[in-house]
């Protein structure tokens, strides 16, 4: 089992959102916005991804702290 799971990580980023059409309902959202910041971060080439962190590891701590928001799908 992945920490944290795809169902803590939809509630982390509901938790800011007010309106209750947009709020996340699926967790494949959040694994493409995951994957989608790691590839941000290796094209980037982000510091902590070049010290030999995994780049999907560094995007879903990033979602996990709130360092970035996810747009809920339209």
């Amino acid at each position: 089992m992945f920490e944290p799971s795809g169902q803590e990580l939809i509630n982390i980023a509901n938790e800011s959102i007010l309106n209750e059409n947009e709020k996340i309902k699926s967790k494949y959202t959040v694994i493409i916005a995951a994957a989608k910041r790691a590839r941000q971060l290796v094209d980037d080439k982000d510091e902590r991804v070049e010290e030999g962190a995994n780049p999907l590891t560094v995007a879903i701590d990033e979602i996990k702290n709130k360092e970035v928001k996810i747009e809920p799908e339209a």
